[in-house]
Formats: C-alpha cells, sequence, structure tokens
C-alpha cells in the first residue's frame, strides 16, 4: 500500500467520521440527533462534579444519590444507568465543569481531548524524525483516527492515559525509568490501567519504573484523599471491591482484549477467567522478552503498549487511543527502514483492521474482537519473532568477530 493511497484512505475516513459527528451534534441541547445523549459518558463527570459543587461530596458513590444527580443534571438521562465508579481525582479534576451548563462544558472538555490528543501526537512526532518526510501522511492518519473520534464521542478521559504513555515512552528511550514510572503511575486514575502497566513491567524487570509508578500512583492517592476525604475515599474503595458482582453493568457488552476475547469465545466464565489469566502473563512475557531484545526501541516500546492494552481487562473503543502510540512507532521504524516484522501486504492489512476497531462497536462481538485482541496478539508475536531474529543475528556477528583471527 503507497503512501499517497495510505492518506486518500486516511483523509476517506476522517472526512466520514467527523460529518457523522457533526451532523449528530447539530441539534440543540445535550440530546443528539439519535436521541442519546451527547458525550455519553461524560454525564457522569458532569453529575459528580455537580454533587460536589453543592456540597454533596460526601454522597458521590451512593448510587441513588448518583442516579438522582445525572437526571438533575441532564433529565434526558432518566432512561440511562450509570454507576458511581469514578476515581476521586478524576472527579475533582473535572469539577469546574459542572459551573456551566451541560453543552458548554461538554464542548470544552472535547476541545480539551482534542488539545490532548494533539499534545501526545506532538510528543510522538519530535521523537519519530523518519516520519518528518511524511508530514501530510501522518496528519492525515492522526486526524482520522478513530480512537479519537470514540473518545469525543463518550466525553471521555482515556486520552490522558495515552498522554502519559507517550511521556513514559520518551522517557524510557532516554535512559530515564524512573521518570518513566512517574508518569506512567499518573495511570492510578484508572486503576485498571496502572495494574496493567505495572504488571507488564513487572515482567520486563523494570524496577525503577515500578518504583516510579508506585511513588506516583501513590502520591495520586494521597492528593485524591486529602481532596475527598477519608470518608469519600474508603466510598470509592468500596466501590471498586464491588466491581466483579457489577460485571454486567460495567461491560454490558464485550469490550476489545484479550479479557473480552475469552469471554466471548469460552461459555463457562470461571474457565474464560482462568485462561484470561493465562494468557496475560503468555503476553506479559512475551512483551517482555521483545522489550529485553536487541531489536529497535520502536518495536520494543510498542510491544510494551501493546501488551498493556491486551492484559487490560476493561478495554473499550475509546481507550484504543493509545494505539497511536504503537501506529506512530511502528511508522517511524518502517519509514527508517528498520525491521518491525511487519513488512509486506498481509501485517498491512492486519495494522489496517486494528486502526479501524474503535469504530466498530456495532459489529458482532466475535467478528470485532478480530480486529483488536487478535490483530494485536498477532503483531505482538511478530514483534517478539523479529526481535528474537534480530538478537540472534547479533549474537552471530559477535561470535564471528571474535572468532576471526587477528593477523599481526
Amino acid at each position: 500500500m503507497t503512501l499517497k493511497r495510505v492518506r486518500r484512505y486516511a483523509l476517506l475516513i476522517g472526512i466520514a467520521l467527523w460529518t457523522v459527528f457533526v451532523a449528530d451534534y447539530a441539534t440543540p441541547g445535550p440530546v443528539d440527533r439519535l436521541g442519546k445523549i451527547k458525550g455519553t459518558d461524560f454525564v457522569q463527570f458532569y453529575a459528580s462534579g455537580s454533587l460536589v459543587l453543592s456540597g454533596r461530596a460526601d454522597r458521590l458513590y451512593d448510587p441513588g444519590t448518583y442516579q438522582a444527580a445525572i437526571r438533575s443534571a441532564v433529565p434526558d438521562a432518566r432512561e440511562a444507568v450509570y454507576m458511581p465508579i469514578q476515581s476521586p481525582q478524576l472527579i475533582f479534576l473535572l469539577t469546574p465543569l459542572a459551573a456551566l451548563p451541560y453543552t458548554a462544558a461538554l464542548a470544552i472538555w472535547s476541545i480539551v481531548i482534542v488539545g490532548l490528543y494533539a499534545a501526545t501526537c506532538a510528543v510522538l512526532w519530535s521523537r519519530c524524525r523518519s516520519l518528518h518526510v511524511y508530514r501530510r501522511e501522518a496528519t492525515a492518519c492522526a486526524a482520522a483516527f478513530p480512537g479519537l473520534y470514540a473518545t469525543v464521542i463518550h466525553g471521555q478521559v482515556s486520552v490522558l492515559a495515552s498522554l502519559a504513555i507517550a511521556i513514559a515512552l520518551i522517557a524510557l528511550e532516554r535512559g530515564r525509568r524512573l521518570e518513566a514510572g512517574l508518569a506512567l503511575g499518573c495511570l492510578a486514575f484508572k486503576p485498571h490501567w496502572v495494574i496493567a502497566a505495572g504488571v507488564v513491567f513487572l515482567f520486563a524487570r523494570e524496577w525503577k519504573v515500578l518504583i516510579g509508578m508506585g511513588a506516583s500512583a501513590l502520591a495520586q492517592i494521597g492528593a485524591a484523599l486529602a481532596l475527598a476525604g477519608p470518608r469519600v475515599f474508603s466510598a470509592y474503595l468500596a466501590t471498586l471491591q464491588s466491581i466483579g458482582s457489577l460485571g454486567d453493568l460495567l461491560e454490558p457488552r464485550p469490550g476489545y482484549a484479550l479479557k473480552s476475547f475469552l469471554s466471548v469465545f469460552v461459555p463457562n466464565p470461571q474457565a474464560a477467567f482462568a485462561l484470561y489469566l493465562i494468557a496475560a502473563a503468555v503476553v506479559a512475557v512475551v512483551a517482555a522478552r521483545t522489550w529485553r531484545s536487541t531489536a529497535s526501541f520502536d518495536v520494543r516500546a510498542s510491544a510494551v503498549v501493546l501488551a498493556i492494552v491486551l492484559v487490560n481487562p476493561h478495554v473499550f473503543e475509546y481507550d484504543l487511543i493509545v494505539l497511536m502510540t504503537v501506529f506512530f512507532l511502528v511508522a517511524n521504524a518502517m519509514a527508517g527502514g528498520l525491521p518491525t516484522g511487519l513488512a509486506g501486504a498481509r501485517w498491512t492489512w492486519v495494522l489496517a483492521a486494528l486502526f479501524v476497531a474503535p469504530v466498530l462497536t456495532a459489529v458482532p462481538p466475535a467478528f470485532r474482537l478480530q480486529f483488536s485482541a487478535t490483530a494485536m496478539v498477532a503483531v505482538l508475536f511478530r514483534m517478539w519473532i523479529s526481535g528474537t531474529e534480530r538478537s540472534e543475528e547479533r549474537s552471530a556477528e559477535a561470535f564471528a568477530l571474535r572468532s576471526t583471527p587477528v593477523r599481526g
């Protein structure tokens, strides 16, 4: 697939998605043209913020009060069911927006999402120098990425995770492992994200990264505890402990990673969960070995990001925004002539499938997961094989040099 064709396809995808967005949101008020609440998930943050502003922060994790706050903030959300599971630090971060009318608050938050996404792309662009001759292609793909569209449509906060991961990777490339851990620890606003990252770096034996993550996460938790108070934070922890029993409410449809894949194809829930734990361990081992290989940084870092997403137990379409990091790194490696193991038409189509995965929500899960979980696993394992082959080649070259007699 030529780069010109890539740019054309990206432009077509981008025009189609954002035209739908504008047409859908061109109605006055908080309800879109299809009768859904604009910024489907943003309403949760808005309602929580309204409770804080009204002096009822101690009721943040009471389901009845929380649902009433949503109905009060956005009356048209009456038929929706939301559970109070957002972290206190995230709620307090977005509370100022609750002082505005809902549509104004959502508009501002949407602009913030796009701005943070642009910052993430800028961070990646600054180190992906081989891509600089393909500025138009990179810009078109970044603007058209369905992960951004899904994040904006839902009014979600996953863009914060994307930026944190991008900053962490830059720090890792510069050998600043503690700083990388500090950036990754910021993922504590979504506990399953920080746990997934911790699992991957634990298998990679990156102790400084883990120390940084722990320190950053504890600092964030401490700040949340100071802001919210012990009672609110205890209620949040109790909510987290009950997540297992709220599975159907939190994930009414299968997500996009390993846990969802196995829940779809393995009928028995206990067996599916056991297989998920085994598969997550295998993925973490493969990512760790790729990370410790002699492959290029682009390949090694991409493997780590893919593993974090795959291991994560709750991955939705908007969470796939973090994959833009992988697309930048893989494209940079290819543009620089570095081996990735992903050359050829077959791998081009696998990457293309992963690119469009965030907009396949309406597709049956058994088919949709082939575009996300299966594609990610395939890319990860191919990178591992490529990294292993590269390491063996370099070992053979080093052995040959040592074995060559020195002529005096």
